[in-house]
Order: C-alpha cells, then structure tokens, then sequence
C-alpha cells in the first residue's frame, strides 16, 4: 500500500510542472473601446490557445496601456502599430501581422478634399490621446486633443473641430449614432493603413520564437483574415461614408 502510494506521488510530481504549464496565464493590456482590440482578442486568443496557454485581457485608455505593457506588470500590448518597440525599449514586436488598421479624417463638410496627412494642415484637427498613428501623423501640425472618442465627436458636433481622426472600424457605431443625433452625414478620408502587430514584455521573450511560428501558420491557413472578415461582417450594416 505504501508503495502504491509512493509511486503515485512521484507520477504527480513528475506531471506536476506540466499542468502548471497547461494552466499558465498571460496578461495584455489593450486600447479600451476599440474595434481593433476585438479582432486582436480573438486572434490572439487562438494564437495562444495553439500554446495551450491562457491569456487575459486589460482594457485601458491608449496611453496608459502602453506604459503599463512596457513597465512589465503585464506580460506585453495586444496590438499596436509597427515599431512602437523603437520607443517602449521592454516591448519585442512580434513580425507577423495580426490585423490592418485603417487612420482616417472625419469631418461633416462635403467640401473638405484631403488625401494625406499634409492636407490637414489647413484646418483645425482633434484627435486622441495616446493614439499613436494619430500623433505621429499629425505632428507638423497644430491639434486639439481629446481623452475618449466619444469626446472626438462631441467637439466635431460642437464644431470645435473640422476634422476628427481616428481609426476606421473604431469609428464606425460612433459615427453611426453621431449622424442619427446631429441628423448629417459624416464623410470619411483614408490617411494612412498600418499592419498591426502584437508585442511581447521582454520577460517573454522566450515565447517569441514558438508564437511568431504559430503566428505565420494562423496566416498562411487563412485564420487571421477570416477572424477580421467575421468581424467585419457582425458590423456589415455599417455605413462607411465616402
């Protein structure tokens, strides 16, 4: 009986190590009310779930979650644009791409024509704060900033602004709600797409290698572009404007 009873400690010592692997957790911090963040979720999950590991997922404003990503009190960011690594020097992009992100100007005057980032110039611009591709896009010019994108639209109903930039699928049920209350249309303008990447805390960096291959496999089998066209098409009654 005692034998039996050792032998059977040592089994669970022995398989001990691994069931903690199988049950290992991960945390990612990501921008909050954001359509990209919802496709990204459900890439990742199945990009993790491929490493039988677990992830979970902290919703906080843009800024913020890059700075609590970078300070290693979560294991990495869920997405964000290429090369964010070159500043937040604790992040490692993974280099396959996890989705597309569209920047474009919104603005309720048909009038205004724009096709880079240059041409805002002549007006007054609102964008984000700790939105990235915006800041970087609109650094040669002079911006009114606002903390959510609900308060994007708001100075864009006020006319505070001619134009609100933010990213595409994010805007889309903003915009929709903002044209059923204001009783306008709205008119949009591709700045810029970006490829969207996923970013590890160099304490992972020993899941780089594993999860950029599994990353690659969930490209070439088609699983990245179906979970966005899924996505796309929960929203397609979406009006995208012109």
């Amino acid at each position: 009986m005692k034998k039996g009873l050792l032998g059977f400690i040592a089994i669970l010592f022995f398989l001990f190590p691994f069931s903690i692997a199988a049950q290992e957790q991960l945390v990612f911090t990501g921008i909050e009310n954001s359509s990209y963040a919802t496709i990204s979720k459900r890439v990742m999950r199945e990009a993790y779930r491929r490493l039988n590991i677990n992830v979970k997922f902290s919703d906080l404003p843009a800024a913020r979650s890059l700075a609590v990503a970078n300070s290693g009190r979560v294991d990495g960011e869920l997405y964000r644009i290429k090369n964010i690594h070159l500043k937040y020097k604790n992040l490692i992009m993974l280099p396959v791409p996890i989705g597309i992100m569209e920047g474009v100007a919104i603005t309720t005057n048909p009038q205004i024509s724009l096709q880079d980032w240059e041409s805002l110039a002549p007006y007054r611009v609102c964008i984000r704060n700790g939105v990235k591709f915006a800041e970087a896009g609109t650094k040669k010019i002079q911006v009114d900033v606002s903390n959510t994108n609900e308060h994007l639209f708001y100075n864009l109903g006020l006319n505070r602004c001619d134009i609100i930039v933010l990213a595409r699928l994010t805007s889309i049920k903003l915009a929709q709600d903002f044209e059923k209350e204001m009783k306008k249309p709205v008119y949009y303008h591709v700045l810029q797409t970006y490829p969207l990447f996923h970013y590890l805390h160099k304490k992972n960096k020993k899941l780089v290698l594993e999860l950029t291959e599994v990353l690659k496999d969930m490209e070439r089998d088609g699983t990245i572009a179906n979970i966005r066209a899924s996505y796309i098409e929960e929203i397609s009654s979406a009006k995208y404007g012109s």
